[in-house]
């Protein structure tokens, strides 16, 4: 194919993959725009291939976290130009892991562009090399795991792997059969019998999988309220404006007294916990459920009460009549958070960011004990790093993620957002409860299905009745490591493939 043709292919590919991701879901496109993109890669030297798989990222990216300048202009205040050589900064910087990924299956070079090599290197090569860059990418630099391949296949059969080995292995899975399907139809060799055995047993697998229960459920179903008070975000960091947040959430969980635990999102207490007066101790003792909340908690620097003041974003878990368990964000938003190049800050400054200086909490954390369970608890986009707070799980008998997307807007990215959550459901196998400021509040099943979703930008309560969960999972159990030890095991039986086929490195 001519250059100008091809590198259009690669973009329109790229923009029609990240429609198969939420809201819109069209999965089909997700393995329809790869086999393109693999089909270029097939007859590209490496060159070609970093260059298409580039412009294959510009059109995914550009499409897919085009919401990150709903986030720094229409709330953070960035002016437009400025914000949107940003965004296009973090979608030039993010589509470097798919040129990464077609230079590194294009330093394979066949002395046909048919037959076995081809096979192999659309079957195992490309589908390993995609996946490496697509775990670089989500913790390099802090990571960014936005559009991983595995989350649009969340309701297809292959995700029946998501407890096995995590949204890594459904990716890898996925991107096998785009090559195998293609080399199937596309090649002629001695090797199709094993590819169509190869596909049946992904797909196969996979349905065996989605229909088998990794955890059980423990006696004792609790109800929840989790309370969605839309707050705007412009007035929530309003010191005037606090108390009477704090009133409202108030306010709405005194109607709710028959459940057993009322959950409120990030921060929706927008000011620090100790200095929360004692009349709003007894209102929350006075109550016959436990709470969780999102609250501010400062500590000195050196945690005995000496040095500077280090300020977290964290969650509170009130039980009983005396307990307080606390939960601190571990993994914070860059530039959002916090400030990981300090001759940035003019930047930050600009974006007009509240509470943009939180500090990182280092030391393990238990889970979260209310109303007699232990939540697995993580604030807004940590749900992205499972094998972060993954150590909480298997004590842990529910999910519990509180946010605050009023920041994102009506945009593709709280939806993005859900399907990550889900995600997480199926790779424990437990329920989650999801707490936003705007929504989508919603309470998920252990199978990834949502059980009760609240509107956006709308101020309400939503209710459900969450069954707790035992056991473990393998992805509990070993985090990423099955998915990346596949890949690295199928990259190398590609290469002794290539070797004995008689084809040559470069």
């Amino acid at each position: 194919m001519k250059p100008l043709p091809a590198t259009l292919l690669a973009f329109g590919a790229g923009c029609a993959n990240a429609l198969s991701f939420a809201p819109l879901g069209w999965w089909l496109l997700c393995l329809v725009s790869f086999a393109a993109l693999f089909a270029l890669w097939r007859d590209d030297s490496r060159a070609a291939a970093a260059w298409h798989g580039f412009v294959y990222g510009l059109g995914m990216f550009g499409v897919g976290i085009s919401w990150i300048q709903v986030s720094i202009h229409n709330f953070g205040g960035m002016p437009p130009v400025l914000a949107g050589l940003c965004v296009l900064l973090l979608v030039l910087a993010m589509s470097l892991f798919p040129a990464l990924a077609g230079f590194v299956q294009g330093c394979v070079r066949n002395r046909a562009r048919a037959g076995r090599a081809a096979t192999i290197r659309l079957a195992a090569l490309m589908p390993s090399a995609w996946l490496l860059t697509e775990w670089l990418r989500g913790w390099l630099f802090t990571g960014f795991p936005w559009l991983t391949t595995g989350y649009a296949m969340l309701d297809t059969p292959i995700a029946g792997f998501a407890p096995l080995g995590g949204v890594y292995l459904v990716s890898l899975l996925t991107l096998t059969t785009v090559g195998a399907l293609s080399a199937l139809l596309g090649e002629r060799c001695r090797g199709n019998a094993l590819l169509a055995f190869l596909l049946g047993l992904i797909w196969l697998g996979a349905w065996q999988l989605s229909t088998t229960p990794w955890t059980q459920a423990r006696d004792g179903a609790i109800s929840v309220a989790i309370v969605q008070n839309n707050v705007p975000v412009t007035l929530k960091w309003d010191g005037a404006r606090s108390a009477r947040i704090v009133r409202e959430y108030l306010a709405q969980s005194a109607r709710h007294r028959d459940v057993d635990v009322v959950i409120w999102p990030e921060a929706a207490v927008p000011d620090y916990l100790d200095r929360l007066p004692e009349s709003f101790h007894r209102q929350i003792r006075a109550h016959p459920a436990d709470f969780i909340f999102g609250v501010l908690t400062r500590a000195a620097g050196d945690g005995n009460g000496n040095g500077a003041w280090r300020y977290y974003n964290s969650i509170a878990a009130f039980s009983g009549q005396d307990r307080i368990d606390l939960y601190h964000k571990q993994h914070l938003v860059p530039f959002g958070e916090f400030l990981p190049l300090p001759w940035l800050r003019p930047l930050l400054d600009m974006m007009n960011i509240p509470m943009s200086d939180f500090a990182h909490w280092r030391q393990p954390q238990g889970a979260l004990a209310a109303a007699g369970n232990l939540f697995a608890a993580s604030i807004c986009y940590e749900d992205a790093f499972p094998q972060e707070w993954r150590d909480q799980v298997p004590a842990s008998g529910i999910l519990l993620n509180v946010s605050e997307d009023m920041w994102f807007g009506d945009s593709l990215a709280p939806h993005q957002r859900l399907q990550m959550a889900r995600f997480r459901s199926l790779e424990s196998g437990r329920y989650m409860i999801r707490a936003s400021n705007n929504g989508l509040s919603s309470v998920i099943d252990w199978r990834g299905r949502v059980v009760a979703v609240a509107p956006q930008f709308v101020k309400t309560v939503v209710t459900a009745t969450v069954q707790p969960r035992a056991g473990v999972t393998p992805y509990t159990a070993f985090g990423d490591w099955p998915a990346l030890i596949v890949a690295v095991a199928l990259a190398a039986l590609g290469a002794l493939g290539l070797l004995f086929a008689g084809r040559e490195l470069r």
